[in-house]
């Protein structure tokens, strides 16, 4: 009886230890795959804009705060800023023109390389007395954009990841 008491707990034991042992290699497993997959991006900056080179936008002003990429990855975070004139933030994702119809018509996009950028372009940071705000993006491409063409300067900060696609 006491034999079978002992093995009992000396089992129970060790699939205790069995159980802490698999929970420990998935966590393991499951952190290398989140630094495998992803990369920080911390920036924090002051800058002063410059003319806008996406063709057709060269009479506005523009602050690139995470360059395009073309290697099929993205950024995703969180940014917040002030400037000292009205910015909209600017978000880049490639564009395949082929999927639009007439009867859908097409996203705001821009030729950008040898291809075509969507743009998702927010405008509620225009309209406040003081031109600044907080959000959370993910794309190709983050920048802040002044459509009337009036040089600023602009404070920022990102905290976000360099991910890539899962398709």
């Amino acid at each position: 009886m006491m034999n079978k008491f002992i093995f009992t707990i000396t089992s129970i034991a060790m699939l205790s230890v069995i159980a802490m042992m698999t929970q420990t290699i998935g966590q393991v497993s499951a952190q290398q795959n989140q630094t495998e997959q992803s990369t920080p991006f911390i920036v924090q900056n002051t800058t002063k804009s410059m003319v806008d080179p996406l063709p057709g936008h060269e009479a506005h002003q523009i602050v690139i705060a995470a360059p395009p990429r073309d290697d099929g990855k993205i950024y995703s975070g969180i940014t917040s800023f002030t400037a000292s004139q009205p910015v909209e933030v600017v978000m880049l994702h490639p564009y395949t023109s082929g999927v639009n119809t007439t009867e859908t018509g097409e996203p705001l996009n821009a030729p950008f390389g040898d291809g075509k950028v969507a743009i998702s372009l927010m405008k509620q940071f225009t309209d406040s007395p003081v031109s600044a705000g907080s959000l959370v993006f993910a794309g190709n491409a983050l920048a802040f954009h002044n459509i009337e063409g009036k040089p600023f300067v602009i404070t920022y900060t990102i905290d976000g990841d360099i991910s890539s696609l899962t398709q």
